[in-house]
């Protein structure tokens, strides 16, 4: 945002200096700065820029945008359409992940996985915490956790934690940079507390590797059978002294995953269910999508209220699931 802002004010300088008065010198650097950013961001530039653009025909000893009315529409024109595009390309981005079907208390999003999908269930937990971003080419970066500590397990604070990773889920951020990225800002936010969670990422071809920090292991399945995947286990994020005097969630390692089928778990699961919680992930296999597993995963013990999320990839053909 910040270089965003002072290109669109270095445009207005060099544009004022030079006294070029069409409105595309004022309009066209600011408008690619914004399309290229976030809507919010992008309805910020635009607003910067028609500061300046004002400022250059109020201010007499500032040369450069026309003053007649024609030159000021067009300007006023181009500014406005700013976010609106960002906003249609977001949307473009963002439209595979769709709301799947399930009972009132369970919400499950399903999105593409390289060339399967993968399936997202939340439903209001205690601290919990998830996010599915899908990627350009296919791919996918998906976080499930558990938050504790009162300065974190607040709306507030799981919600920014959300919008940290969704804000650095990019095609080239590894779950090994994500688990670090989201150390910090759990540090940042509060400092007594943690978030143990699970980072997946799917490449376009299907490749699923993983960073576990504090949480339950992952479920594979091969052959319609449930097993550990054998993710070794990180500390818990936010967890570990900051000095580096103990390995923290930055030295974590991504592992790679190979199954049919992958699950996912927050810790609360394995707290509700107890040492059960293994025999219970045979459910992964029990349904042909990812959406009718991860309703499963949800389900509580004898019936009892349900426990997110849970997060289910099925990184082949949708055919092979």
């Amino acid at each position: 945002m910040r270089a965003a802002l002072a290109g669109t004010t270095g445009n207005a300088v060099l544009m004022g200096v030079a006294e070029v008065g069409t409105p595309i010198g004022w309009v066209l650097l600011p408008g690619l700065l914004g399309v290229s950013a976030r809507p919010r961001v992008a309805a910020l530039v635009s607003a910067w820029a028609g500061v300046l653009v004002v400022a250059s025909v109020l201010v007499p000893v500032i040369p450069g945008h026309h003053s007649d009315p024609q030159a000021l529409l067009a300007s006023a024109a181009g500014l406005t359409a700013v976010p609106l595009l960002a906003w249609a390309r977001r949307r473009t981005r963002t439209a595979p992940v769709t709301r799947a079907a399930g009972p009132t208390d369970v919400a499950v999003f399903t999105v593409p996985a390289g060339p399967g999908s993968a399936a997202l269930a939340v439903c209001g937990s205690p601290g919990e915490i998830g996010a599915a971003v899908p990627l350009r080419g296919g791919g996918l970066l998906a976080l499930v956790g558990t938050v504790t500590g009162a300065a974190l397990d607040t709306p507030a604070g799981r919600r920014a934690i959300e919008q940290t990773f969704r804000r650095h889920a990019r095609p080239t951020a590894s779950p090994s940079r994500l688990a670090g990225v989201l150390d910090q800002a759990v540090r940042d936010l509060a400092p007594a507390g943690h978030l143990r969670a699970t980072i997946v990422r799917v490449d376009r071809t299907g490749a699923v590797e993983a960073v576990r920090c504090g949480s339950p292991d992952l479920i594979t399945v091969s052959a319609d059978r449930a097993g550990l995947a054998g993710v070794p286990a990180g500390p818990a994020l936010g967890s570990t002294p900051p000095d580096g005097s103990d390995p923290g969630a930055g030295d974590a390692t991504s592992s790679p995953v190979t199954g049919r089928r992958v699950a996912v778990v927050g810790a609360a699961f394995a707290d509700a269910h107890g040492e059960r919680w293994v025999r219970v992930l045979d459910q992964v296999a029990a349904d042909d999508d990812p959406a009718g597993a991860a309703r499963r995963l949800t389900r509580g013990p004898r019936g009892g209220r349900r426990i997110g999320p849970a997060l289910v990839v099925d990184p082949g053909p949708p055919s092979r699931a």
